[in-house]
């Protein structure tokens, strides 16, 4: 029996203030596919990912996430769903700045209920090429490490999904290159699927665009 999609997601509209600011008609996502959101400013990238990590549901249309309606089972589902099965690396980062890189990893699996693991985590920090800065505060680290601790601060749970907001809009070719090999390695090594939301289109070179958005207005014309 195929196994179902990790997202299937139809007809979706969202408004603020009264305006469209995402309509998308149909995205399904096997597990094991990665992929682009692309689209410029303004199109909805964002609110999308936070869709589908259920942050927010839409105002119309259906989302669902592993099998589960994430408007019908409510917050606490959503929740709990997202802290069992999603990862997300932010735009900004959001790193605690007061603790250390091993406890940044240590408070997301506190959050998502996940039993200690000091093995995995430092096992997951060596790969990011991190194990020798566990200690370290974010503070001490240069914008690389702090995205590679995000980067594994995503994983430390096991993702099905992994999410990742614009991770290279800000960097230089060569670096834009290390941090999605960085991800798709990642993601490979953990299992998961990886979709990255971005208008930065020198990822179409590692990644298939699965769902190219346009502005609402640009798409009602």
């Amino acid at each position: 029996m195929p196994a179902a999609n990790l997202i299937d997601l139809d007809n979706v509209i969202h408004r603020a203030g009264g305006h469209p600011i995402l309509r998308v008609e149909h995205l399904s996502l096997p597990p094991g596919r990665h992929g682009l959101l692309l689209g410029p400013s303004g199109s909805g990238k964002t609110t999308l990912l936070h869709m589908l990590a259920g942050l927010m549901v839409p105002d119309q249309g259906s989302l669902s996430l592993l099998g589960h309606d994430l408007r019908a089972i409510g917050d606490a589902g959503r929740d709990r769903l997202r802290a069992d099965h999603v990862g997300i690396v932010f735009q900004q980062l959001h790193l605690i700045a007061a603790v250390s890189v091993a406890d940044n990893l240590r408070l997301a699996r506190r959050l998502a209920g996940s039993a200690p693991d000091e093995k995995g985590l430092m096992d997951l920090l060596a790969r990011v090429g991190l194990a020798e800065r566990a200690r370290a505060l974010p503070s001490d680290l240069s914008q690389g490490e702090r995205q590679r601790v995000a980067v594994a601060r995503a994983l430390v749970n096991r993702p099905a999904l992994l999410l990742a907001d614009e991770p290279t809009s800000a960097l230089d070719d060569t670096n834009c290159d290390a941090v999605i090999d960085l991800l798709l390695e990642q993601a490979e090594l953990s299992g998961a699927t990886l979709l990255v939301a971005t208008h930065d289109r020198r990822l179409m070179s590692q990644l298939p665009v699965l769902l190219e958005l346009a502005k609402p207005m640009e798409q009602a014309a």
